[in-house]
């Protein structure tokens, strides 16, 4: 039996009420059962929490402090980690396999999150390298940017929040987050967790309701210096547009692309994309879409890759077996399912799949795809892999690179100096070898190119930018 809650916004360092009444329920994405009530923010909320973070900045937050409140955090959540899970499985409808992975994963981000903060990098400058420095000493120190608003996603509710909020702390920056609103709770309860670690008032504030009014809020304010969201490309570059005085960090979106070489290790690419298509059902920026066969294995990587497919446990998220489960909206599994039916009518062939049922989309796979077709240009975030057969490695990386995203990009070779072409040619913020696209470790660099954004995440480089580098020149 779930017990429905209130949420409140987190201003300041208390839980507080919204200065209207609204509220927005949340739902079980399976079930439908309400979880909870979240408080609406109006405008003038959002400027609150920016008061609210002003202030700490002001007061200043000393790094040993950061670096303990941090670990403690990271404790917090691993002790509770499968209510962590649960929540977000329940809210978002992701396998709760993939939830409990998704909790070790942000356990691991706040730890290194910790590190950094103990290890804010400065340097010395060899000002003497010229004549008219002669005689002086010259070194940065790294200061913290100010306010930094973070705005996240539904599809990793605890990771990506954690991915904006820990560096922003650890660099010394306070933060103002609105996450999803089909996904609050899981970010309240991190919120929760920082306050019983002794948080002090006004370093994370959490503001939750429509983003039209508080995001809006937030870019006209000059105090806040630094937004950081993750995305869709549309809304991403139209906060840029809107507040061009700001340092943004965009993670935006994908449809990111494996080639499958004539030497490659044909099963291993199978079973590669089985995780790199399915995992999460297909809702993340770097899940595989679009796979680019040469000729001489494509017929037996597609049987391979649709028996496997077929396989798949779909359905019931908290079902431990459970790979795919349903998407976040139903609006969402009626847009992926109209896209798989205009290609079926433009002359697709579905090996696999295709179908939906109360929200799941059966995990699919598609050959003779036109080139047109949202399924190869768009972002599907859905169970669809599509395959497309080539003529040679040329045609692949002319054809990934016909896309307007660039995130991650795979290639299955056994052949070195295949790799190392493709992976100069191909525009694309990380390219991956023999390892799908789905890849990511949460202390690597990460970000795209083109309309994939720009910034980078990753602990240690979201660190460096959200700092300043003040430079010191003293004269002896």
């Amino acid at each position: 039996m779930i017990t429905k809650t209130f949420q409140k916004l987190y201003i300041g360092g208390e839980w507080v009420s919204a200065r209207g009444d609204g509220a927005e329920t949340v739902h079980d994405r399976w079930t439908g059962d309400e979880l909870a009530d979240v408080a609406t923010a109006t405008a003038e909320d959002a400027h609150s929490a920016v008061d609210a973070a002003v202030q700490a900045f002001e007061s200043g937050l000393p790094v040993h402090k950061r670096v303990k409140i941090l670990h403690a955090v990271a404790a917090l959540v691993a002790t509770s980690s499968e209510v962590f899970a649960l929540s977000i499985s329940r809210e978002t409808g992701k396998p709760i396999t993939a939830a409990r992975t998704e909790v070790d994963r942000a356990v691991g981000t706040l730890t290194y999150a910790a590190e950094e903060a103990a290890r804010l990098p400065g340097e010395t400058v060899p000002i003497d390298a010229t004549s008219s420095g002669e005689g002086m000493i010259a070194f940065t120190i790294p200061e913290a940017r100010g306010v930094v608003a973070a705005i996240t996603p539904f599809n990793f509710p605890l990771n990506l929040v954690i991915h904006k909020v820990g560096p922003a702390l650890a660099a010394g920056c306070p933060v103002v987050l609105k996450p999803s609103d089909k996904a609050p709770i899981v970010a309240g309860m991190l919120v929760q967790a920082f306050h019983d670690a002794g948080l002090p008032a006004g370093w994370l504030n959490l503001v939750t309701g429509p983003p039209e009014l508080i995001v809006a809020e937030w870019q006209r304010d000059d105090r806040v210096r630094v937004l950081t969201f993750t995305g869709s490309a549309r809304i991403g570059w139209a906060l840029k547009s809107a507040s061009p005085h700001k340092l943004h960090i965009l993670e935006l979106g994908s449809n990111a692309a494996m080639y499958v070489d004539k030497d490659a290790d044909v099963d291993r690419a199978v079973a590669d994309s089985v995780a790199g298509g399915y995992s999460n059902s297909g809702q993340a920026c770097v899940s595989l879409q679009r796979i680019f066969v040469h000729k001489t294995v494509a017929d037996d990587f597609s049987s391979k890759l649709a028996a496997a497919v077929k396989e798949l446990p779909a359905g019931d998220p908290t079902l431990p077996e459970t790979v795919v489960g349903p998407l976040i909206t139903a609006q969402a599994a009626d847009r992926v399912s109209t896209w798989i039916a205009q290609a079926v009518a433009e002359g697709a062939t579905v090996l696999a799949g295709g179908t939906e049922m109360n929200g799941v989309i059966a995990p699919t796979v598609m050959t003779a795809v036109q080139s047109d077709s949202p399924l190869l240009c768009q972002e599907v975030f859905g169970p669809v892999v599509t395959i497309v057969h080539v003529e040679s490695a040329e045609e692949a990386i002319e054809r990934i690179n016909e896309s307007v995203y660039g995130l991650n990009t795979s290639i299955y070779t056994s052949d070195l100096a295949a790799a190392f072409s493709f992976s100069r040619r191909i525009q694309s913020g990380t390219v991956l070898v023999n390892i799908p696209p789905s890849f990511r470790a949460d202390h690597m660099p990460y970000g795209g190119v083109k309309e994939s954004g720009q910034g980078r995440e990753g602990v240690k480089y979201a660190v460096a930018e959200m700092l300043l580098e003040k430079l010191v020149i003293i004269r002896a």
